[in-house]
């Protein structure tokens, strides 16, 4: 069984490389983990051609959050986070991040 720890090294090393015979025989198992956040480098004749990961999550800003919880169920919060919350959205910018160019 793999422990927790062992499982935080593992993705700090990337990608699980596995041939694409094994993803051929275990897909759906792969897949599973896949869901779960693993990532897997998957090799043809010695050769990387398949990244197989979730995909990347949709960003929102803050005002965009605030207006998904505002049409659930209401909760109590104190004074100091809605003071913080209005802070980060008073902060946000709708510029492109450099890396998203």
């Amino acid at each position: 069984m793999t422990r927790k720890s062992d499982r935080s090294r593992r993705a700090d090393r990337g990608p699980q490389r596995v041939s694409a015979t094994q993803v051929s025989r275990s897909f759906s198992r792969i897949l599973d983990r896949v869901e779960t956040g693993a990532r897997f480098m998957v090799r043809r004749h010695g050769k990387d051609v398949c990244l197989m990961s979730a995909p990347p999550l949709g960003s929102r800003t803050a005002a965009q959050c605030l207006d998904v919880l505002q049409g659930r169920m209401p909760v109590q919060l104190d004074a100091r986070y809605g003071d913080d919350l209005l802070a980060v959205i008073a902060a946000e910018t709708t510029e492109t991040p450099p890396w998203d160019s």
